[in-house]
């Protein structure tokens, strides 16, 4: 028998012992599940759409992180996430749970996730990965002692990951924080971010970003990151060490780490400052401008906007003031949405012709502007009004655009949860009367 038949047997042989461990409803019934796309993902659960989504979830994850390494899908354990809803008679329950065992014929990969009403869908995004990472560290050792611990990807690369999703304006800003005074690399490394407050979570994500960024952009980083995933089995118990032996890149020594850490964010950190803003960022710093004095009337009594200084007749006009804000615009233009790109052009040239009080022909120029703006961003809404009420009435399953605002709306933001036991009984009375 070739290799690549046993191979295929060993698969066979788990697929079958996993179905033989199905999890089961507490009355005993089998769970009803779903099977993703690769059919590496087996989703159980009696909520339908919730295990469609999911499954979807999952494989826009692996979609991600095998564009990230540049490697085929060659997954060799199935990895079963079982989702439920939280129970009135076990409140205390972890919202998520990772477990990782040998079933004598092969190894389990299994996700226990609860979804509640102020779930954060990040989370289970997150453990999707740290699952993923998994099943990439260990598929070359499917024969290990059973209850032989395991060994996590560490949390500046799930966090990466993660972060390397999408780009944002608040990412940039955060970055640009780090970059005036940049942890050192192994006090970051060996950071737990679940210890952080918000704001040192935005830096911990921003930096773990960043990092990931600066390894896949190295000639053979992509290469060096999949050795290093599969490597976690046998890795020391010196994150720092570990990662100086599969990144040599940085340095040969621990102060060469820290300087190229320390240059590489800052160099992240500018390149970040050509991000483009979003749409609605964009028309609020328009509003925003369009709103600063920079003249006064012929009379010297009543300020005047860029627009309304235009419009007047021998107004006053402070140079200085109105070039600073020719420079606004100028930096906004940089990063401004391109449907307003060439809107805050003119705001910029005609403040330009402020400072030179030559003012003379940019009225008309200027109320068009305004007049495309104000068109651009009603056609804006009305899109966004079409969308949402396709969502509200059409979709098969929800985008979680609004979950921050559903959570906001049936939770007190300034609420503490209380955890004595009057306090949980009413939580279970509550979640059992829903």
């Amino acid at each position: 028998m070739t290799t690549k038949a046993i191979g295929r047997l060993l698969l066979y042989l788990v697929a079958f012992v996993c179905v033989l461990l199905q999890p089961t409803a507490v009355s005993g019934e089998p769970l009803a599940r779903s099977v993703s796309a690769s059919r590496q993902f087996i989703v159980y659960g009696n909520d339908a759409p919730l295990r469609r989504s999911v499954t979807d979830l999952a494989e826009r994850v692996k979609a991600n992180l095998l564009a990230l390494l540049q490697v085929p899908d060659q997954w060799s354990v199935p990895i079963l996430v079982r989702l439920d809803r939280p129970q009135a008679n076990v409140p205390d329950v972890p919202v998520t749970k990772l477990n990782f065992s040998q079933t004598g014929v092969g190894l389990k990969i299994q996700l226990d996730f609860l979804f509640g009403r102020d779930t954060d869908p990040e989370l289970l995004e997150r453990e999707l990965i740290r699952a993923l990472l998994l099943e990439i560290s260990y598929r070359r050792l499917p024969s290990l002692p059973a209850g032989l611990p395991y060994v996590s990807a560490p949390d500046w690369l799930v966090e990466g990951i993660l972060a390397a999703r999408n780009q944002t304006t608040s990412r940039a800003d955060a970055l640009d924080a780090l970059a005036l005074r940049p942890a050192r690399l192994r006090d970051f490394l060996m950071q737990k971010p679940a210890l952080l407050d918000s704001q040192s979570r935005k830096l911990y994500s921003a930096g773990a970003w960043a990092l990931i960024q600066i390894i896949s952009q190295r000639a053979d980083g992509r290469t060096q990151l999949f050795r290093y995933i599969a490597d976690l089995p046998n890795a020391s118990a010196d994150p720092v060490a570990e990662f100086q032996a599969h990144f040599p890149g940085f340095g040969k020594s621990a102060d060469e780490m820290e300087q190229s850490w320390s240059g590489l964010v800052q160099r992240m950190a500018g390149e970040q400052q050509f991000v483009l803003e979003t749409f609605s960022s964009t028309v609020s710093q328009l509003d925003e401008l369009r709103k600063i004095k920079i003249a006064t009337d012929a009379a010297g009594k009543n300020p005047l906007t860029l627009e309304q200084t235009i419009a007047a007749t021998r107004p006053k006009i402070d140079v200085t003031a109105a070039g600073e804000l020719a420079q606004h615009f100028a930096v906004l233009a940089a990063r401004a949405h391109p449907l307003l790109h060439s809107i805050i052009i003119d705001y910029q040239l005609a403040a330009q012709a402020a400072a030179r009080k030559k003012t003379r022909g940019w009225s008309k120029r200027l109320f068009q502007a305004s007049t495309l703006n104000d068109e651009i961003c009603a056609r804006i809404r009305e899109v966004e009004d079409f969308m949402n009420w396709f969502e509200a009435t059409q979709a098969t399953s929800p985008s979680g655009d609004f979950q921050d605002y559903l959570r906001a709306a049936q939770n007190d933001p300034g609420a503490v949860r209380r955890r004595d036991a009057l306090s949980i009984y009413l939580d279970a009375m509550e979640l059992q009367l829903q």
